[in-house]
Formats: C-alpha cells, sequence, structure tokens
C-alpha cells in the first residue's frame, strides 16, 4: 500500500521538527511498541510472587474486601446509573484508588492483557514497528522511532499523535492498549493516522519486523549541525572531530554490554584525547546492564546504593579492567535522561570520572520489582503489581529521585538554538575535551 506524503518544508526546518522532539520530550511512560518493557524504570530484571493466600476470616481481610463487594451489589442493583458499574470498571478502579494514596507515579499494576503484551519482558529483540509510546496528555504520542525500524523507515517522527491504528480512533486508549493493536508478527502491515507536529495528518502503512533493539551508537542521532554535517561528528566551526571518540547509548538492555565493548574495544589505544558519552532521551533499562557498562569507565569505588523500605543498604562497586578507565570522558544529559542514564552520570561525576554538560536529568531514582498477583481467582489471571522497593543513591551518598543529575556546564537548548547554532550541547562536550 502506498504512504501518503506530508508536504515537503526546507530541510533544516523539516530536521528541526524531528530533531528538537527527540531531544526534549520528558520521558514519561513510554512501551515501545512490541518491546513492551516499561523502559523509564531501571528494574532488577527480577519478578516474585505475591504472598499466598491466608484464610478467608475477618484478621484476613483488613481492608474489607467483603464490604467493597457488598456496595457494588448494592449499588448494581438500586443506584438509577448502577448498569454502569462492571465487574471489571469497579475491579480497576479499586486498584487506582490504592495506587493513588501512595502517590507514587513508579507504583502502577499491570494487567494480564499488559503482561501479555509484553509488558515484563525485558529483551533486546520483539517483532513490531520500532517505536516508543506514551498516553500523556490524553493522547497516543510518539517519543521516538528505533534508528533503521520500520517505523522510522516510513516516515515516523517524534512528536506524533496517532489518531488512529487500522482506522481504528485511539481516543482514550492506553499506551499498553496502543502496544497491542500495533504489535504484530513481521511480515504483517499495519495502517496509522498520523498528526505531525507541523498539524499536517497523514495515514502510514507500516510493514513489521524482527527487530534487534541496538542500543551503542558511534554516530550522532541527529545531525550536529542540521543540513549540512550528515552523519559526521562535527565541531561548531563544521570540521569534523577526529580527535574525539563518540558514543550515544540510548537504553540499557541485556546486550548493551556487548555492543559497548565492540565499539570501544580500542578507544584508548587509538589515542583519542577523550571520549563523549550521549546519554540524552536514554530511559533507563536493566540494572545489570547500566552497572556493567558503568564498571567500564571505573576501577574502583561505588556505582550505586540501594536503600530498601526497611533502611537496609546494598552497594554495586566498580571492579578493575574496565576497557576506558584513563581516558577523560564528558556526559551529555538532558530532562529525558531518566533512571539508568542518571545512575550512570552520576557515578561518574561524582568520582570525577567525567564532566557533565547539558540540562538536568529527569530524576527517577526508584527500585522496582514486579510482584505477579495470583489470589483473584480469574481465568485470565490476576496481572502484576510493579512495586517501588526502595531508593538508589548515587556514590556521594545523594538522591536521584526528584533531584536527578545538574550538569557541571549547564548547557538548556531550545528549538531555536538548534536550528540556528546546531547541536551546542554537543559542541560545548567537544570544547570542554579540547580545553576551551
Amino acid at each position: 500500500m502506498d504512504t501518503a506524503q506530508a508536504p515537503q518544508l526546507p530541510f533544516a526546518a523539516r530536521f528541526a521538527r524531528v530533531a528538537v522532539p527527540f531531544f526534549l520530550l520528558l520521558a514519561i511512560v513510554a512501551l515501545a511498541f512490541g518491546l513492551g518493557y516499561l523502559v523509564h524504570d531501571l528494574r532488577t530484571g527480577d519478578t516474585v510472587s505475591a504472598p499466598a493466600a491466608a484464610p478467608a476470616t475477618s484478621q484476613s481481610d483488613p481492608v474489607g474486601a467483603a464490604l467493597l463487594d457488598e456496595i457494588y451489589e448494592v449499588l448494581r442493583q438500586n443506584h438509577v446509573d448502577g448498569d454502569l458499574l462492571t465487574p471489571e470498571s469497579v475491579r480497576q478502579a479499586a486498584i487506582d484508588g490504592i495506587l493513588r494514596l501512595l502517590n507514587d507515579p513508579h507504583t502502577s499494576y499491570v494487567s494480564p492483557a499488559d503482561i501479555a503484551a509484553g509488558a515484563l519482558d525485558l529483551g533486546s529483540t520483539y517483532q513490531g514497528i520500532g517505536a516508543s509510546v506514551t498516553d500523556r496528555n490524553g493522547v497516543i504520542e510518539i517519543v521516538a522511532p528505533f534508528r533503521d525500524s520500520p517505523a522510522e523507515r516510513a516516515g515516523i517522527r517524534p512528536g506524533d499523535i496517532i489518531l488512529a491504528v487500522d482506522g481504528e480512533p485511539t481516543d482514550g486508549w492506553t499506551s499498553v492498549q496502543a502496544v497491542q493493536k500495533i504489535r504484530g508478527p513481521a511480515g504483517t502491515e499495519v495502517t496509522l493516522t498520523v498528526k505531525h507536529t507541523d498539524g499536517t495528518v497523514e495515514e502510514i502503512t507500516i510493514v513489521r519486523g524482527d527487530i534487534l533493539i541496538e542500543s551503542v551508537f558511534t554516530e550522532p542521532p541527529l545531525e550536529v549541525i542540521p543540513g549540512e554535517s550528515g552523519t559526521k561528528l562535527v565541531d561548531r566551526n563544521g570540521n569534523e572531530v577526529s580527535d574525539i571518540a563518540y558514543v550515544h547509548i540510548s537504553q540499557f538492555h541485556d546486550r548493551t554490554l556487548t555492543e559497548l565493548r565492540q565499539k570501544l574495544a580500542d578507544v584508548e589505544r587509538k589515542g583519542y584525547r577523550g571520549l563523549i558519552i550521549d546519554l540524552r532521551a536514554n530511559p533507563g533499562g536493566l540494572l545489570g546492564a547500566t552497572v556493567q557498562v558503568t564498571d567500564e569507565f571505573l576501577d574502583s569505588g561505588i556505582i550505586l546504593t540501594e536503600v530498601d523500605a526497611e533502611g537496609r543498604r546494598q552497594t554495586w562497586d566498580a571492579t578493575p579492567g574496565g576497557l576506558a578507565t584513563t581516558i577523560p570522558l564528558v556526559i551529555i544529559v538532558d530532562s529525558s535522561s531518566a533512571s539508568g542514564a542518571e545512575v550512570m552520570a552520576a557515578a561518574l561525576q561524582d568520582h570525577g570520572r567525567a564532566k557533565v554538560v547539558g540540562t538536568r536529568s529527569f530524576g527517577k531514582g526508584t527500585v522496582n520489582q514486579a510482584i505477579e498477583l495470583s489470589k483473584c481467582g480469574l481465568p485470565e489471571g490476576c496481572g502484576a503489581l510493579y512495586v517501588t522497593v526502595g531508593r538508589w543513591l548515587r556514590p556521594s551518598g545523594k538522591d536521584i529521585e526528584g533531584l536527578g543529575v545538574t550538569p557541571d556546564v549547564e548547557v538548556p537548548m531550545t528549538q531555536d538554538d538548534y536550528v540556528n547554532q546546531g547541536d551546542i550541547q554537543l559542541f560545548a562536550a567537544i570544547d570542554l575535551l579540547r580545553g576551551r
């Protein structure tokens, strides 16, 4: 099926429309199509079962589940609008109410449908279109298509609003519902009706694929100078940079360490004066991968500390033998750098291994664990709770949650800055390594 084409704009304007949301969109709660895990949480990767059911006595019903059942029955039978109450809607309302009491955006219920859609899957491969999506502001919005994915090749852009999937309007959908509709076997098609950030509406048909989610890149994700530099790393004068190495880490998954080692195996041997680690728009991922990657740049010292609900502490320490423990480092972060990205930036900053450039990071520093539920007796299953069980502390002992990582060199970047001056955050990182 042919894909409708949006009106063409001048290159700089078209590129800015794509580039700026990539760096400026806040990473709230995004699910990768088919990837399915909550990419903005630094997870231990563990899933545990809830405690076994206790005997049905008054002591084992402290919150009054029987009372809630009775209220439901009375309202169903006697309220003038009792038909609005269904078992599913009441159950979800009760869950939402309990979670709201915690005032914790990182603790959430994962339904059986969510689990079937892959919400607890932290793998690095999947079948789908290759993009991440959020349901913030009441609409289904593209956070970013993955590099060289079917979504990116078809013309999906950061900031696109998905109005319909195969003709079905997305009004009222959650991110999970969108994932369930959009993901599917490789080789099949899905048609998205999208509203671009310039207001144009387009129908885009995408052939789903088998996608290996690459997470480490040696080329900038965007043109450093729009319309001029292509895939090259260049300085603010437009000259290609050959004295500084560069990696962009987009997330932390089960292959990130392998990818990093392959791409930086000889970085110190080549005599670069420094290395830029770009963590902008990195929403986090797996704890193990985050610790392992950070360890490649440290020979010793604490990487992070976990403090659980009872105040107990567990510490992860660096070990000797990393692949880049002496080369000068500059890390770039922005407001979409979250969780694992913040752990890495904070550890290298606290140990004096790296200077941090950009803007203050997101501030997601909680430990989350999926706990499977089993007592509901429903045929489709009970789902799981994604629970905040502790907090991460940076090596200095300071919290990350709500505070983020403050750059050593603050470099805000607006849309106009990027269009008129290029990637000024990257330029600042280059200048810092060159001693300017």
